[in-house]
């Protein structure tokens, strides 16, 4: 007994004399390089297409010419009517006012240019309605309603599940119908529930009274997340978008060693990143140099078989991860890759993955 708590005992003070790595979150603001990269002098066009608009004034047409027709036989059967004698109006009987049919569901149109003006914007480029030099365009395929399917919870609530689509996709070309972009960026099978009821007759009842106004509805806002979607995606791609960045820096702490430079290596990084902007200071990029340059030279004395040396494994991950997130927003990705491999080497599990997440982010958006 003596001996397991002897044990326990040095393995406690070794664990609290060993080093370990410690973050400190820096937090900036830079502009976010686009992954396609038009000519920024060029002025652009919105452009929203609905692709079932033709369809949708098709049916409206061929509804409002039954309702005709049958308006048109009705008369006939009236003149027809005014025209028997009074045995034959006895015999055929007076000519009954027929039920109009109902549109069941109005499918929704936009005005294409109106929702294209009010959503499509791109950070970094003007706007111009008439020859602009490149079209952003918001194609919209048409709500689609695919079905319903009646759930409960626990026989307590009874719902419906409605499924339901509207795909988007984007395309980006300029005046000479040169393509630079052509991308589904929404196909999938979204979900809406309707208000829960007590029984499963009355969500029948709620349905028969309610399903149209409820599709509406649903349609109306289906459209209008697949314009924030394409909207987005082009601002993403093209844009020139400001963004907030917080990540984390990691020092070192000891029980009885100190680190001044990789503290002092954060005070640095932290003021090379206060105006880092569209990343083109000579100030900002020298202070990150200076910065990776210290966590460089520390590297030289790490002992990752030594759990107390200064620079052990711990803190040689900690370090490695500074690098690859600072020669990432430096834009050097070799030099990136090269500590991103050594981080995963480590062993670290998610650090090297969320390390290769940022470093991957700002390689596709390489200024």
């Amino acid at each position: 007994m003596k001996k397991t708590t002897l044990f326990l005992a040095l393995t406690l003070c070794l664990h609290v004399h060993a080093q370990r790595s410690k973050g400190e979150k820096i937090e900036f603001n830079y502009i976010q390089y686009p992954t396609v990269r038009m000519d920024l002098t060029w002025t652009y066009a919105p452009k929203v297409v609905q692709q079932n608009k033709a369809a949708i004034l098709e049916e409206q047409e061929a509804y409002l010419q039954n309702l005709e027709r049958i308006k048109d036989e009705y008369l006939a059967e009236v003149e027809a009517y005014e025209n028997y004698t009074a045995a034959e109006k006895l015999i055929a009987g007076k000519p009954r006012k027929p039920m109009l049919p109902e549109l069941i569901y109005e499918s929704l149109i936009l005005d294409e240019a109106v929702v294209a003006n009010e959503h499509i914007k791109i950070d970094g480029f003007e706007k111009a309605l008439d020859n602009a030099d490149f079209t952003a365009e918001i194609v919209l395929s048409g709500f689609q309603m695919e079905s319903k399917f009646e759930k409960n919870k626990e026989n307590a609530v009874f719902f419906y599940d409605v499924m339901y689509k509207n795909p988007v996709s984007v395309n980006i070309y300029d005046k000479d119908g040169k393509v630079y972009l052509n991308e589904v960026v929404e196909n999938t099978t979204l979900h809406k529930e309707t208000p829960k009821k007590d029984s499963s007759a009355e969500l029948k009842a709620y349905w028969k009274t309610n399903e149209s106004a409820f599709i509406q509805e649903l349609e109306k806002t289906s459209y209008n997340s697949a314009l924030i979607k394409g909207a987005d995606y082009i601002n993403d791609v093209l844009g020139y978008q400001e963004k907030s960045e917080s990540i984390q820096i990691n020092t070192a702490k000891g029980k009885k060693i100190t680190y001044p430079e990789l503290d002092r290596a954060i005070e640095i990084m932290r003021r090379a990143l206060i105006s880092f902007g569209d990343g083109m200071s000579p100030n900002s990029l020298d202070g990150l140099k200076e910065a990776v340059q210290i966590w460089e030279n520390q590297l030289l004395e790490k002992d990752l078989k030594n759990k107390k040396a200064r620079i052990n494994e711990k803190v040689t991950a900690g370090i490695h991860w500074n690098c690859v997130l600072t020669y990432s927003i430096l834009n050097d990705f070799d030099k990136a890759s090269a500590h991103l491999n050594e981080l995963k080497l480590i062993g670290r599990g998610a650090s090297g993955t969320n390390a290769e997440k940022f470093m991957q982010n700002f390689m596709a958006r390489k200024r």
